[in-house]
């Protein structure tokens, strides 16, 4: 069916619900916990329930899929096992004082790409209710508090942007895009991944490297004008198996968001994804999100964990 209406993922964009089915969250006694069945937004399923009548429950752990008569939807399926891609861990990392980068929502056209890094620094949440600060202070104003398992159970990752002594300023799922908060060290693990993808609109490829080095590039369906895929610095939120077509064989759900669907539920988060039909490969085609083919999909799956960064320029 020509453009989808939206291609972005079926869970809360800022990954607040408080209880995971299949998931209990390990708590230190004396840090701060969510409370049984506490709500920090309203309730996503009947958000979602109300805005897309053929939504719909499967088995334990909630399956979601957006869908309209009238136009192609596409949601984050939760049913099967989740995919729990694990970055490299590394030894008690210590933030130091480091830049401040400046987020961007929407960069300038003329912006190029940056080099790629040989690895990069992610942090996972601990099984507590993580709250970003717009400084590296206890004090400081809250920028969003997260859910520390995103809605397939998988642990929220965050890229890490910069560091002030116990603190990490990580780069947040939440609009706008590039918003980045402080979190306290002793809220995050860190890890090291040495994947990174680039995307380049102009030219539909999407290009993974390893170590800083060239390892593969794929073709890409990309968003059409009124609907762009955002360009900027994002990662992968969650990685999931896709039932079937059209999305077959996975999703890889980013921490970005659409520019211009905002009206969309969870804010129209833009991914990755399968697309049976080669065609629209190296077009203009979707509402944002990279289509691509299945096969593509599989070999970025099998081998990238959460936190992966991915850099999208014109």
């Amino acid at each position: 069916m020509g453009h989808d209406h939206s291609e972005g993922i079926a869970r809360d964009h800022a990954f607040r619900s408080g209880k995971i089915p299949g998931r209990r969250p390990a708590h230190d006694p004396d840090r701060p916990r969510l409370a049984p069945g506490r709500t920090l937004l309203r309730n996503p399923l009947s958000r979602l329930a109300n805005a897309h009548p053929l939504t719909q429950a499967l088995a334990a752990v909630a399956v979601l899929l957006l869908a309209a008569a009238a136009f192609e939807g596409w949601g984050l399926v939760f049913g099967s096992s989740p995919k729990h891609h694990v970055a490299r861990p590394v030894a008690a990392a210590t933030p130091t004082a480091s830049p401040t980068p400046t987020p961007s929502d929407l960069p300038s056209p003329t912006e190029t790409a940056a080099p790629v890094p040989v690895t990069s620094t992610v942090a996972t949440a601990q099984g507590q209710l993580i709250v970003a600060r717009t400084a590296p202070n206890a004090k400081a104003k809250v920028v969003e508090s997260i859910s520390p398992h995103n809605l397939i159970g998988q642990d929220t990752p965050f890229l890490v942007v910069g560091s002030q002594p116990g603190w990490w300023q990580v780069q947040l799922p939440v609009r706008p895009n590039g918003t980045t908060g402080w979190v306290s060290a002793d809220e995050l693990a860190t890890s090291t991944v040495s994947d990174y993808l680039q995307v380049t609109l102009s030219s539909y490829r999407l290009d993974h490297y390893r170590d800083g080095k060239l390892v593969d590039s794929f073709p890409v369906g990309i968003g059409v004008p009124p609907t762009p895929t955002p360009t900027g610095t994002f990662y992968i939120w969650a990685i999931q198996d896709a039932p079937g077509p059209p999305y077959d064989p996975a999703i890889l759900a980013l921490s970005a968001f659409s520019p211009t669907l905002t009206n969309w539920p969870y804010g129209g988060i833009v991914g990755v994804h399968g697309w049976q039909d080669p065609s629209v490969e190296g077009k203009q085609i979707s509402n944002g999100c990279l289509r691509m083919h299945p096969a593509d999909v599989t070999k970025l799956e099998q081998n990238l964990p959460l936190g992966t960064p991915i850099q999208i320029v014109n």
